[in-house]
């Protein structure tokens, strides 16, 4: 239990750096926002700045370009114009042919004229930058000729002069040669204008090209190159001749906390101790819990009986293995908290309970109830593997249940024999009294209409004719034939009486000896015409007395099989086919093929609902007594149809659609098997 304590403690201390972690990364992040919001102003006005003068410089380049010839008066008026109020530009010189040749102002920068950028080895690359790229280049911080450090804006100048050919040849201008137009800016005075000195008060900060060649030998514009390693914000300039970066850092670097991580911390210190200590608590609680569940399922399980608990939610709270035995439940469903309906559910989901004719959410839902309101609950629970068990429920005053499971198998099978002897014997008791008394009452009462034969009407009106002594001859014959064939028609219903009383003790005799394994079945090979035919010939008239129609299709060939036995199976078929028939067809089909010969007999009648197809093989079995017994017989015919059919190693099965009609399906072999089974000639 204590290791889960320890557990906790590892998890919350954990949890509580990860957030800690988290927070300070939060608070990184809005740093590097509000630098980035602030820097984006610089960025816009450093920009904004470079844009103007790049735009006024290459403005001035065009102008010199066209205008070759002018005067350093000429070029003072129109660089004045171009540096107006803007105490940023040094100066603004042109140098054709790659030498400064005239300068605004004059005065202070009379060092720069004449200087000659091929002899210039660090303003040289920039120059030929300009040159070779046709666009404007921006290097610095660099030293200026004149003194002092500055920043040189340097734009491609190229002059043009105006060529004539002979008369009447077009004039057009051809480059003559090229030089560069600067301006140089003040490097302090710049980053005062464009904001960055203020910002640098505040930051650390890095103005630099990404392609860094031609620019004087200067790879950074402004700021210590070593802010690139501190995972700096980065803003880029959008500019048409260069690539230039600003980096930023706070000054000093990122912070390493952030403003209110103590409080946070403390906030965090305070939770983490709340949550063990009342983790303690509960784990403290759980072991006391655990050690009375001990004492108490030590006691119950001491029980020969099962024994379980729930509380008023009707939640498991306890049980014992013996309840577990009986039920033959999974341990992992008999678990505290496990809900009453989720036991019974799996009871019937595992095929262990049965809801008898209740649907299974109903007999769950009046199990529960009666558990709740009734107090002591007194009832039997029947499960599918055979076991009876008695339960014994009991609300107490808290809501909670207790019960008891007792095994009364064994009981409850001593006392289903008996019942179910005493059952037997009633309906064997019924049987005879209706099936055999009714052919019995028969054959009696024609035998005592016969030993009163004078008091039948033919026999009295001969008597009454023959004390006459005119009476004709030919009237007494008729009279005599009347009474005799009265008295035929008696015997020949004695004789089928008798008939069917033989019928059914034969029924009986061969029940009798199927149970006690000792019925003869000798199997011969015979053909099918001597199986089918005695059968239709008898039954045809049958068919034809109820209006049926009776049709027979037979394949010809040969089968292993009792003949005898066999046509008893189908007598009794066609026979319950017919019987149980009451208007449509009787069709008897034989389908033979090598190894098999299939007697299919179907008919028209009301069908047999499925869950009775097993039932019907049973003796004595009936599934509605009513026309059973309107159409005659015992119950016992298809029991002995399918015994025969399986002791002759076949099978009899049955499928029928309700409203319908059924087949029953007789499969024999046709060839005696290899090994023969000795049970046949039992």
């Amino acid at each position: 239990m204590w290791s889960l304590f320890l557990c906790a403690t590892v998890l919350i201390v954990l949890s509580a750096y990860r957030l800690d972690r988290l927070s300070y990364a939060n608070f990184i992040q809005q740093v590097r926002t509000d630098t980035y919001l602030e820097l984006l102003v610089v960025k816009e006005n450093f920009q904004s700045v470079v844009h103007e003068q790049s735009l006024a410089l290459r403005e001035l380049a065009t102008f010199l370009g066209e205008n070759p010839d002018i005067t350093q008066a000429e070029f003072s008026d129109r660089a004045q114009k171009v540096r107006g109020g803007n105490d940023s530009i040094i100066n603004i010189a042109v140098a054709p042919d790659l030498v400064i040749s005239m300068i605004y102002p004059i005065e202070g920068n009379e060092g720069a004229l004449g200087l000659n950028y091929r002899e210039n080895a660090e303003q040289l690359p920039a120059v030929q930058k300009a040159l070779n790229t046709g666009r404007n280049v921006l290097a610095g911080p660099i030293n200026l000729a004149q003194g002092g450090v500055g920043l040189i804006m340097r734009a491609p100048l190229y002059y043009s002069e105006n060529q004539g050919s002979s008369a009447g040849q077009n004039i057009r201008n051809q480059p003559r040669s090229q030089g560069i137009v600067s301006v140089v800016l003040d490097y302090q005075k710049f980053l005062d204008q464009t904001g960055i000195s203020q910002a640098a008060t505040k930051y650390d900060l890095l103005i630099d090209a990404a392609d860094p060649v031609g620019t004087d030998g200067s790879v950074s514009l402004f700021g210590d190159p070593a802010v690139k390693d501190q995972d700096p914000v980065k803003l880029d300039f959008d500019f048409a001749f260069e690539n230039w970066h600003l980096l930023a850092t706070p000054k000093g670097g990122w912070p390493d906390r952030s403003t209110s991580q103590w409080e946070e911390r403390l906030v965090m210190a305070i939770v983490a101790s709340s949550l063990l200590a009342l983790l303690g608590y509960i784990l403290w609680l759980a072991e006391t819990r655990k050690s009375a569940r001990m004492l108490l399922s030590d006691g119950i399980e001491a029980l020969n009986d099962g024994f379980v608990m729930f509380d008023k939610d009707d939640r498991l709270i306890l049980s014992n293995a013996k309840y577990q035995e009986l039920y033959n439940l999974p341990s992992e469903l008999l678990r505290p908290g496990t809900p009453f309906k989720d036991i019974v559910k799996a009871g019937f989901k595992g095929g262990k309970l049965s809801s008898g004719n209740m649907g299974e959410e109903e007999w769950i839902a009046k199990r529960v109830h009666a558990r709740r309101v009734g107090g002591a609950l007194q009832e039997e629970h029947h499960l599918a593997d055979g076991k009876v068990i008695k339960v014994s429920d009991q609300l107490m005053q808290n809501g909670h249940s207790v019960g008891l499971r007792v095994d009364m198998t064994e009981f409850s099978k001593a006392k289903a024999a008996a019942e179910a002897a005493s059952e037997a014997k009633s309906d064997f008791m019924g049987l005879l009294s209706h099936e055999l008394r009714t052919p019995l009452t028969v054959i009696l009462g024609v035998a005592r209409l016969s030993a009163n034969a004078r008091l039948l009407g033919p026999s009295k009106e001969l008597l009454a004719a023959l004390e006459t002594r005119d009476a004709d001859p030919k009237e007494l014959e008729v009279l005599a034939n009347r009474m005799f064939d009265q008295l035929s028609g008696m015997m020949d219903r004695m004789i089928q009486s008798g008939e069917h009383l033989l019928h059914l003790i034969n029924e009986m005799l061969d029940i009798a000896k199927i149970e006690a394994g000792s019925l003869t079945i000798i199997p011969t090979v015979c053909d099918t015409s001597e199986i089918v035919d005695p059968v239709v010939q008898q039954l045809t008239t049958l068919s034809s007395a109820k209006g049926l129609e009776f049709q027979v299709s037979s394949d010809q060939g040969s089968v292993y099989v009792d003949k005898v036995r066999t046509r008893q199976i189908l007598f009794n078929l066609v026979g319950n086919a017919i019987k149980f028939t009451e208007a449509g067809r009787v069709k008897l089909t034989v389908t033979v093929d090598e190894n098999t010969a299939v007697f299919e007999v179907c008919d028209t009648g009301n069908g047999i609902p499925a869950d009775e197809y097993d039932s019907i093989f049973d003796a004595f079995y009936q599934i509605d007594s009513t026309a059973t017994r309107r159409a005659g017989g015992t119950g016992m015919g298809l029991a002995i149809s399918r015994s025969l059919a399986e002791l002759q190693g076949g099978t009899l099965t049955v499928a029928s659609t309700m409203g319908e009609g059924s087949c029953f399906s007789l499969t024999l072999p046709t060839t005696a098997p290899s090994d023969p089974n000795p049970g046949l000639d039992a």
